[in-house]
C-alpha cells in the first residue's frame, strides 16, 4: 500500500496561504479604504480578522494533511485499489481489464512541485461524470504506473478474449498527429474573421435602428447625418479592432498554450493524447472503448473548409468530477476533407460515410419557430403600441419604435431563414453495416459516426401532416457521455426508421 506524495501537502499548504493572503487583503480594503468605512473601527477589527484568517489556515493545513495520511493507492496482481477523502471516504477496486482511460494531468505548480494527478476511469455510466481514481504522486512515478496499467490491462483483456481483432491494428508506437504552429496560425485567422464579422454585423444593426430612431424622432443631439454616421463608423470599427485583437490574442494563448506539443500516439491497441503547456494532459484509452466520433465545424470553419475532430469516450473526466470537453479533443484543427484521411490512420474504424438519405422537405425547419417567434412579436408588439398609447407618447415615436423593433424581428427572421437552409442540405443518414454516420447541424455542421452496438435507442419523432407526407425527425441515443448521448436528424423519410431500427439488434 503507498500513499500519495507529499509534494500535494506541500502544494495545497502553499495556494492556501497565498488564497487567505487574497482573502486578508479584501477584507482589509473593505474595512480600512471603503468610502463608507471608518478607519478607526477597521484598525480595530482587523487584529481579530487576521486571528480568523489565520485559524482557516490552520484548519485547512490540518485538512491537507489528514487527507494525505487517509489516503492511499495498491496494486495486486488482478486490480487496483484506491482510497482517499476525510469527512467522506472513498473507496474503489477496479479489475485491470475493465480500466476504461488513463488521465494524466500536471499543471505548472504541479510541475514545480514534481508531482502529477492520475485517473483512471471504468467507463461505467454511473460513474461517467467524474474520475473513478485519482492518485497523486511524483510525475515520473505517473509515468511508470501508467505503463505498468496499460501492459496489465492488455494482458487481462487478452486472458478474457476481449481484444483480439483490435491488437491486429495497432503494433508499433507511432505518432499518427502533431498539431504544428501553421495549423495554429490558421486557426488564430479564422476566430480573427469571425469575431471581425459578428462585430461588423452587431455595429450595423445598432446603427440601423439608432438611425431610425433619430430619422423619426428628430434626435438633434445626434447631430447632423454627417457627424451621426461618422460618429457611428468609428465607434464600429474600433470595436471591430479591439475585438478583433482580444481575439487574436486568446486564440493565440489558447491554440499554443492550451495546445502545446499536441501529439497522438499509438501503441498496440491503446491511444495516448498528450498536449498542454502550463496544464499538461496525458490520456491513455484502448481504440475498442470509443463510443463515437464528432468531426464539427462552426460557421467559419464550415467557410473555410476546416473542422475539429472530437472523441466521444466515457472516462474523460478530470480529477474534480466535471466533464472537460477539451479532453476529448481528437484533432484541434485540420481540413474537412483531411478528417477521412486523418481518421483512416488514427481510427480506421471511424471513417465517416457519405449520405444515403437527405431532408425532403425545407418548410418544417422554419414551421414550428416562424409560428411562435411571429405570434409573441405580435402580442409584444402591441402590447407596446397599447402601453405607449396610454402614457400619450407621441405617434412619431410609436412609429419609430415599431420600426426598430420590427428590424429586428425582420433580422432574427433571417438568421432563423438562412440557419435552416444549411440544417436542410446539412441533415442525412448513412447506414453501412455495423457503423451509422449522422450529418446535422446548421450554422454548426457536426458528422458522428458511432458503431451499432452502441446504439441504444431509436425514436421516430413526427406530427399527423408529417406523417401524411411520410417524412419524421430521428433521435439517435447512444451509449456515451450522459450529458451528450443523444444525436438528432430531421425531416427525413420515415421509411429509414425501420433500417436503423434492425441496426439495434446487431
Amino acid at each position: 500500500m503507498k500513499r500519495f506524495d507529499k509534494g500535494y501537502v506541500y502544494l495545497s499548504a502553499l495556494t492556501d496561504f497565498f488564497g487567505c493572503l487574497i482573502l486578508t487583503f479584501a477584507i482589509a480594503s473593505h474595512l480600512l479604504f471603503d468610502e463608507n468605512a471608518d478607519p478607526q473601527k477597521g484598525k480595530l477589527v482587523m487584529p481579530y480578522v487576521i486571528a480568523a484568517v489565520c485559524l482557516l489556515y490552520v484548519c485547512l493545513v490540518i485538512y491537507r494533511v489528514i487527507y494525505y495520511k487517509t489516503s492511499y493507492y495498491e496494486m495486486t496482481d488482478t486490480e487496483i485499489k484506491c482510497g482517499r477523502g476525510v469527512l467522506f471516504r472513498k473507496k474503489s477496486v477496479l479489475d485491470y481489464k475493465r480500466i476504461h482511460a488513463i488521465n494524466k494531468k500536471q499543471d505548472l505548480l504541479h510541475r514545480i512541485f514534481g508531482i502529477a494527478i492520475l485517473t483512471i476511469d471504468s467507463g461505467s455510466a454511473n460513474t461517467s461524470h467524474q474520475a473513478e481514481m485519482l492518485i497523486i504522486e511524483k510525475a515520473a512515478v505517473v509515468d511508470s504506473l501508467i505503463r505498468e496499467l496499460n501492459e496489465l490491462k492488455q494482458s487481462g483483456e487478452r486472458e478474457s478474449g476481449e481484444t483480439a481483432k483490435s491488437e491486429e491494428l495497432f503494433t508499433d508506437r507511432d505518432v499518427l498527429y502533431k498539431y504544428t504552429s501553421k495549423k495554429k496560425m490558421l486557426y488564430a485567422l479564422i476566430n480573427i474573421i469571425y469575431t471581425a464579422l459578428i462585430t461588423a454585423i452587431i455595429g450595423i444593426l445598432v446603427i440601423t435602428v439608432i438611425g431610425v430612431l433619430k430619422s423619426e424622432l428628430q434626435l438633434k443631439e445626434l447631430g447632423t447625418w454627417g457627424q451621426y454616421f461618422t460618429v457611428a463608423l468609428l465607434i464600429t470599427v474600433a470595436a471591430v479592432l479591439i475585438l478583433t485583437v482580444l481575439s487574436f490574442i486568446g486564440s493565440i494563448i489558447y491554440s499554443f498554450v492550451g495546445y502545446h506539443n499536441f501529439v497522438i500516439e499509438k501503441c498496440k491497441n491503446d491511444i495516448q493524447i498528450s498536449f498542454g503547456l502550463l496544464e499538461r494532459h496525458t490520456n491513455t484509452f484502448s481504440y475498442d472503448r470509443i463510443k463515437a466520433v464528432k468531426i464539427h465545424q462552426n460557421l467559419m470553419q464550415r467557410i473555410f473548409g476546416f473542422a475539429t475532430i472530437r472523441l466521444e469516450v466515457i472516462g474523460y473526466t478530470n480529477e474534480t468530477g466535471n466533464n472537460n470537453v477539451e479532453i476529448g479533443v481528437l484533432i484541434p484543427f485540420c481540413k474537412y476533407e483531411e478528417a477521412g484521411i486523418i481518421l483512416s490512420k488514427v481510427l480506421p474504424d471511424y471513417i465517416p460515410d457519405k449520405k444515403q438519405t437527405k431532408s425532403v422537405a425545407f418548410f418544417p425547419f422554419v414551421s414550428w419557430f416562424m409560428l411562435i417567434f411571429i405570434s409573441v412579436s405580435g402580442i409584444i408588439l402591441s402590447l407596446t403600441v397599447v402601453i405607449l398609447s396610454i402614457l400619450n407618447v407621441t405617434s412619431i415615436a410609436i412609429i419609430a419604435v415599431l420600426l426598430a423593433a420590427l428590424g429586428v424581428v425582420v433580422v432574427v427572421c433571417a438568421i432563423k431563414m438562412i440557419s435552416a437552409i444549411l440544417a436542410y442540405k446539412t441533415n442525412g443518414i448513412a447506414a453501412c453495416e455495423d457503423k451509422i454516420t449522422t450529418y446535422s447541424g446548421g450554422f454548426t455542421k457536426t458528422v458522428t459516426i458511432f458503431k451499432s452496438k452502441n446504439l441504444v435507442t431509436v425514436e421516430s419523432i413526427t406530427t399527423p401532416l408529417r406523417q401524411k407526407a411520410g417524412i419524421t425527425s430521428f433521435v439517435l441515443h447512444l451509449k456515451t457521455n450522459e450529458m451528450s448521448n443523444e444525436v438528432k436528424i430531421h425531416i427525413q423519410k420515415d421509411k429509414n426508421t425501420e433500417k436503423i431500427e434492425k441496426m439495434l439488434a446487431l
